[in-house]
């Protein structure tokens, strides 16, 4: 019994040790991707072949295949090279806010009368030699207002998106954000120094949205709780399986 209920033991342990080592273990903070949904505006006033001004326009000459990512809902073939730039960025939190109930006898008690999703997000991008990645958040913002006349735009001009994946060590998606109503609005400053020729030119841009939505992210497997009872299961018939007599002892 008692060596029973060590390999037990040692099949949970490999259970939690497994798990750990695996992709079900810890989340690791410098695996992600980001994809960045840029207005509707954005293809009102480019072309596919760069011709215009506008947002996309800005990357037209940045690859041969142009800017990638996601605009207006349709795949573009080329907004992905700025995406993989992005050197860091945040998860973004939700909070509740709250205030006392003073209709109960007794101790106060606290209640929900608001949600809200305070953060802004903040992303810091590689620049390349053109800086190709400020100028297109520069565009970006302008999307918001007229250069001539100062005139505001409408909301549906510059309003994006922006989804926050975190990833595992086989660069499968395991979670995932989408932040809806998003635009930059602040491109950063960027310091020009003596610096080793070597450091990278960065620029942050933060974002700011009106709430986000959890992304469903495909099952990838079994939970360590899961895979536990499994064990325990096994364990149990293995077991049972060992006293049974052979078939040629019944015979």
């Amino acid at each position: 019994m008692a060596a029973s209920f060590e390999g037990l033991g040692y099949g949970l342990l490999n259970d939690v040790l497994g798990t750990m080592r695996s992709d079900e273990g810890y989340a690791l903070p410098n695996r992600y991707e980001i994809e960045i949904g840029a207005p509707n505006a954005a293809l009102s006033d480019s072309t596919p072949s760069g011709g215009g001004g506008g947002l996309l326009g800005v990357f037209s000459s940045f690859l041969p295949s142009g800017l990638a990512g996601i605009v207006g809902g349709t795949k573009t073939s080329g907004l992905r090279s700025i995406q993989l730039r992005a050197e860091s960025v945040q998860l973004p939190g939700r909070n509740l806010s709250t205030t006392d109930d003073p209709n109960v006898y007794g101790p106060v008690r606290t209640v929900v009368d608001g949600v809200s999703f305070a953060e802004d997000i903040n992303i810091t991008f590689q620049c390349g030699s053109e800086l190709q990645e400020r100028k297109f958040f520069e565009k970006w913002q302008e999307e918001a207002f007229d250069k001539g006349t100062w005139n505001l735009k409408y909301y549906d001009n510059y309003k994006g998106s922006l989804s926050i994946y975190l990833l595992d060590k086989n660069d499968k998606r395991r979670y995932g954000l989408k932040c809806h109503e998003a635009y930059p609005k602040s491109v950063t400053g960027m310091d020009l120094n003596a610096a080793p020729a070597t450091d990278i030119a960065k620029v942050t841009v933060v974002f700011v949205f009106r709430y986000w939505t959890a992304l469903a992210i495909e099952d990838k497997g079994n939970s360590l709780i899961s895979n536990m009872a499994n064990t325990v299961i096994d364990h149990a018939e293995r077991n049972l399986l060992r006293n049974v007599p052979s078939i040629s002892k019944l015979f």
